[in-house]
Parts: structure tokens; sequence; C-alpha cells
């Protein structure tokens, strides 16, 4: 091996190891009271061990799954950081060689980031449904988002429910038809490579159906601003079962602080950073 071929190779190393440390090596702790799981935690233990209801109350399987996709999108969003990391900060090595395994490892995690963010919304509209179907009479709530949403802009949905949900969502839309192309019409989403007027590369991603190719948003800033969403949706639902639980259950449970670190707080970190989250009980340390 030639001085060259062996500097490439140190050199792509390097990259791929800084590459690889994980977005929550970055985050040192979200602190934040707003947590849809802890909310429902809380209710189910003054269920069972205040007020003694028989049959104790089961966790809700809407809520393990809310926890389940929630790790796992986490996972998949510090991974795709990392890849994106290397192709952000050396995208080609000696030789113009571009790090084709970062590259197709950005790609299968930003696909399957695409598809777990969707499934997270059912997982609320599961969550909504738990409770309606238990305290209101025909309420109209559905397993799934969008159909959820579209209820509430025809007026199918209690009237509270449907200003909540009007109100919040402004991007499910867009990235649910981009996971529609994704699943059911053989869609593939390519990373895409620019320059700023500073020479920094920026990633974005673009469709390559039969249709003139747009380039999608900075790729981070796009999940970011729909975590964002996301994270104002549980907000505004946990602002709304506290009025609904007084009514059906006499009490509202409390909301207590919670202290994520590492993949725990990936999903909040992300929207606080790219997706301009703000709330006053809000509070994100990063490391140095």
């Amino acid at each position: 091996m030639n001085q060259n071929m062996r500097n490439a190779s140190v050199q792509s190393t390097m990259l791929y190891n800084k590459g690889s440390k994980m977005t929550s090596q970055k985050l040192k702790a979200v602190y934040h009271k707003n947590n849809l799981s802890g909310y429902i935690g809380n209710w189910r233990l003054l269920m069972n061990q205040i007020l003694k209801v028989q049959p104790p109350i089961d966790i809700p399987q809407e809520l393990v799954s809310l926890g389940d996709n929630t790790h796992d999108l986490s996972v998949m969003l510090s991974y795709l950081d990392a890849r994106l990391m290397i192709l952000e900060e050396t995208p080609f090595v000696a030789g113009q060689q571009i790090d084709y395994l970062a590259y197709a490892e950005a790609r299968s995690f930003l696909k399957v980031c695409y598809m777990l963010v969707r499934i997270l919304f059912d997982d609320v509209s599961g969550v909504i449904k738990y409770f309606y179907d238990k305290k209101e009479p025909k309420p109209g709530v559905t397993k799934s988002f969008n159909s959820l949403l579209n209820k509430a802009k025809n007026g199918k949905l209690p009237e509270d429910l449907s200003t909540l949900l009007k109100q919040t969502i402004v991007n499910f839309p867009k990235m649910r038809n981009r996971r529609v192309d994704l699943e059911h019409y053989y869609e593939s989403l390519m990373i895409s490579f620019r320059h700023d007027e500073k020479g920094k590369t920026i990633l974005g991603h673009f469709s390559t159906k039969q249709r003139p190719v747009k380039e999608y948003e900075d790729i981070r800033q796009y999940f970011g601003c729909v975590l964002c969403e996301y994270q104002t949706l549980i907000d505004n639902l946990l602002d709304h079962f506290d009025v609904k639980f007084v009514d059906w259950y006499r009490f509202k449970p409390h909301r207590d602080l919670n202290i994520l670190q590492g993949y725990a707080g990936i999903m909040l970190w992300w929207a606080y950073k790219y997706g301009n989250y703000r709330h006053k009980d809000l509070v994100v340390t990063e490391n140095d």
C-alpha cells in the first residue's frame, strides 16, 4: 500500500470513529415536566394505590408502544446524526472518495426515522382513544392520527379536542405524505450535498420519484421541526387532560420533573436545538 492510500485509510478510519460518537454524548441532560408516559403513569398510580380501583389498572398497551417507539426513534436519530457528521465535516477523503458506508447508513437511518415519527403520532392517538373510549359516549377518536386530524377538520370530534388538534399540527401532513411515498410508492430518499456561503457541507434529502427532483430541507432542521411539533402536541394534550381528568376522575395527575439523559433526551434535544422548541419548564444542558 503506497503512502497516499495508507493516509487515506487512516483518515477515513479517524473520521468514522469521530462520527460514530452518538448524539447523546453531545447532550448532558434535558429537564422537562411535560412527559406523556410519566403523566399517565402517575394517573395509574393514583388509581391503583390511592383510589384502590379493582381490578388494578394495567399499563395501557398504547403507552407501552409509545415508550418503545420513543426509544427506537432516539437511537435512530443518534445513529443518523453520527453518519451525517462524517459526511458533513469531510465528505471527501484523499482520492476524492466519498464515504459510501456512512452515506448508505445515513439513507437507511433517515428512512427508519420517517417511519418511527409517523408511528409515534399514531401512538399518541391511541392514548387519546384509550381515555375517550372509556369516558366519552361515541367520541369518534381513532388510532390513526391522520384520521383523527381529518375528523377534527370536519367537526366529527368533541369540540375541545378538535380545537387542540387543529391549533397544533402544521408539518404532519407533509411528513405523512413522504412516509406514504416510502412505504407504498417505492420511493427512495437520497442524501444531497451542497455548500453554504462559507463552504460548509449542508446535507438535504430529495425524492427520486418520477417527478422533478425537489431538494428537501436540511435533515436535522426538518426532523427538529417535526419533533418540536410533536412535543408541542404533548404539551397541549397534557393541559387538555388536566381539565378532562378532573371531570372524569375528580383529580389531575401531577407532572414530575423528568431528568432525561443519553438516549432518553435525544428527541427533546433535537426539538430544542434544530426545531426551536421552547417551554418555560424546559432546561437543556450540553457537554462542552
